[in-house]
């Protein structure tokens, strides 16, 4: 059954705007792409197109497979108000050979049979009646009915194609136009399966005191169309969107296109409550690709700390004896001018990497991702666990009442490290309960309504024990 959605007026979304595309200027034939994190895109395209005075069918072909039809606008730019559009069909049933056969049922068709051997073969024209599974079955001029095996047969001639299929998806417009001539005439749509994400790399100095800082821009483009030397833009932030579920599909990861470095890079700015990074040059973005673009300059010698910290609390609340623990590795930097950063960072994952003095090779050191990260804001990225610093949980001491638990709390720390660090120890307590820590070896502070901090510093090969008891009502 042929697939066709028609209306009676081309529905204008406001997501597809004139302005919500690219930079393209009135006049000009292009595409403009602005792309979301959300697996969506506005798609803006002006070509020239020729039309009869008075009704006319045009096709506005190669339209994204994963269009939206519903958010279709169509504008003349060269003369507005010259042509308008009274009807469209969104074809994509494309041309292949189920669809083909479905279509000359009770025709005639010729089907060339394989031969064997001294066998050249034969043909076989009938009537077609059905083309199910793997099997032709044709209807002689003398009524025999003959079932052929797919398999046995080497081509099916058909006399023409039918009207109705096409060989790509396409917009069929019933339009009606004021005079003869051609027109520049832009369409604009949205359309699913294309994305676009943030990819960071951060560079350790030597001490790990300061990184260098880059971003690339990774889009995914499973959109069903090539979008050729096109204005590209990035809308990032979480933009609304009423969508009905949609089933989980297996995506297959395409190898990444080389990555683009030279020439302009994006341009950020604001955009409502958002942000949107504009691509300085035009980009052609292939169907089935992935590309990646730099993203921002690189930042040289952030400044950033390391932190070893170790959480205790809401995992262990109903343990007893020892426990060993793992002290995580987090590094922490501000996102500000005079770290050369300071611009809007959209969520993305920030590999980690130290550059190893032996061989001059960067190594990999951990990964975190971090969320929507407006300027002057912090990030802090959990990267692994350490090797050489150990912490071992002993719960000393238990008392329980109905309404009461007083516990006390030891992790003894080893720092195996030719160095001295610092640990921060963090007790967890849940938010359903008051909490106090009644008598302690070392100060705290406390982080928030869940979190006592503890510092505790070692020195290089030496071992150190924070103690505390934690009293909790409810």
């Amino acid at each position: 059954m042929k697939k066709r959605i028609i209306f009676l007026a081309i529905v204008c979304v406001a997501a597809c705007s004139a302005g919500f595309a690219g930079p393209q200027k009135s006049g000009e034939q292009g595409t403009a792409l602005t792309i979301y994190n959300d697996n969506f895109a506005v798609v803006r395209e002006s070509r020239q197109m020729s039309f009869e005075k008075g009704l006319n069918t045009a096709k506005f072909t190669d339209v994204a497979s994963a269009i939206d039809p519903t958010s279709v606008n169509f504008r003349c730019l060269s003369e507005p108000g010259a042509v308008s559009v009274l009807e469209q069909n969104y074809e994509y049933d494309l041309v292949n050979t189920d669809s083909l056969l479905k279509r000359y049922i009770d025709k005639n068709v010729t089907a060339v049979l394989k031969g064997s051997g001294a066998d050249t073969g034969r043909k076989s024209t009938g009537q077609l009646l059905a083309a199910m599974g793997d099997s032709l079955i044709l209807k002689s001029q003398e009524n025999d009915i003959e079932i052929l095996d797919k398999s046995s047969i080497e081509e099916v001639s058909l006399k023409e194609m039918p009207d109705d299929l096409v060989t790509r998806p396409t917009l069929v417009w019933l339009t009606d136009a004021k005079e003869k001539g051609a027109q520049l005439c832009q369409v604009t749509y949205t359309t699913g399966q294309i994305s676009w994400n943030a990819d960071y790399s951060a560079v350790l100095n030597a001490d790990e005191t300061k990184i260098d800082f880059a971003g690339w821009v990774t889009i995914d483009n499973r959109s069903g169309a090539t979008y050729k030397n096109s204005t590209i833009k990035l809308i990032a932030g979480d933009v609304r969107r009423v969508t009905a579920p949609q089933p989980m599909r297996d995506r297959v990861m395409k190898a990444a296109a080389p990555m683009e470095a030279e020439m302009a890079g994006f341009e950020e700015k604001a955009f409502m409550e958002y942000h949107l990074y504009t691509l300085g040059r035009k980009s052609t973005i292939n169907n089935n690709q992935v590309k990646q673009i730099e993203f921002i300059t690189p930042a040289l010698g952030v400044p950033v700390k390391k932190l070893y910290i170790y959480e205790r609390g809401q995992q262990y609340m109903y343990s007893r004896g020892q426990q060993s623990g793992k002290v995580q590795i987090k590094l922490e930097f501000e996102n500000a001018k005079e770290n050369n950063l300071g611009i809007a960072l959209p969520k993305g994952k920030i590999r980690v990497f130290k550059k190893d003095p032996a061989d001059d090779t960067l190594e990999f050191v951990g990964e975190d991702t971090i969320d929507h990260t407006p300027n002057k804001e912090k990030l802090l990225l959990y990267i692994g666990n350490a090797f050489d610093v150990v912490a071992e949980y002993t719960l000393v001491d238990s008392q329980h009442d109905r309404r009461m638990t007083r516990e006390t709390h030891k992790i003894e720390l080893r720092n195996r490290k030719t160095e001295a660090v610092t640990v921060f120890v963090d007790e967890k307590f849940p938010q359903s309960v008051n909490w106090t820590i009644d008598k302690s070896t070392h100060k705290y502070e406390k982080r928030d309504a869940s979190t006592a901090r503890f510092e505790v510093k070692l020195e290089a090969d030496s071992v150190a024990a924070v103690q505390y008891t934690a009293t909790q009502t409810w």
